[in-house]
């Protein structure tokens, strides 16, 4: 297995894992909260670090049922993604092309939800904002690996420089982007 693929297995196991346990939590506390209106969350701290506020709101449930089933679900599928990148198990472009697909529409879903609880709500879930971080790694592992798909079928010598500058700075953006999301986030609560 080569460094590339190491490290996008190992971003992805860390975002997998961080999303699914996040989800998981946020899911069995909000059936709690839903069987018992007085139970209070583990992520509540104050008035705006306050789970129990964001998982009470209509967004907390856009699509009818709690938004956290479809982090179960999802980052599941992305530590196994993992596990077979750990097999050495090379996905085709059209994979990527895929995940890349979806996790866009999650990352805008993401965006969406944090804008909501900033200035809707008015509280802050620590449990989301690990959710829209692990989106975030699963956007830059999916970008980059489409990024060296395009480097190792490219002709032109300038056009696989360009694509392994993009490449290489791929993770230190997406990680700066996440870090000014939940930053934002904070400064606007």
């Amino acid at each position: 297995m080569g460094l590339r693929s190491r490290t996008s297995a190992w971003v992805m196991l860390a975002a997998g894992v961080s999303g699914f346990i996040a989800s998981f939590i946020l899911t069995i506390d909000k059936f709690k909260v839903l069987k018992d209106a007085g139970f209070t969350p583990s992520c509540n701290i104050n008035a705006s670090i306050n789970c129990k506020s964001v998982m009470l709101s209509d967004q907390a449930e856009v699509f009818g049922f709690p938004n956290s089933l479809i982090g179960i679900a999802t980052f599941a599928m992305m530590v196994l993604v993992s596990v077979a990148l750990f097999m050495g198990i090379r996905f085709p472009k059209l994979f990527w092309q895929l995940l890349l697909t979806g996790t866009l529409l999650a990352v805008v879903f993401c965006h969406w939800l944090a804008f909501q609880t900033i200035f809707e709500i008015g509280a802050l879930c620590p449990y989301c904002m690990v959710a829209w971080v692990a989106t975030l790694l699963v956007l830059s592992v999916s970008l980059r690996e489409l990024l060296s798909i395009k480097q190792e079928s490219a002709t032109d010598e300038r056009a696989k420089e360009a694509v392994e500058v993009i490449r290489k700075w791929m993770l230190p953006f997406h990680a700066l982007w996440a870090l000014l999301l939940v930053g934002a986030a904070f400064l606007g609560v």
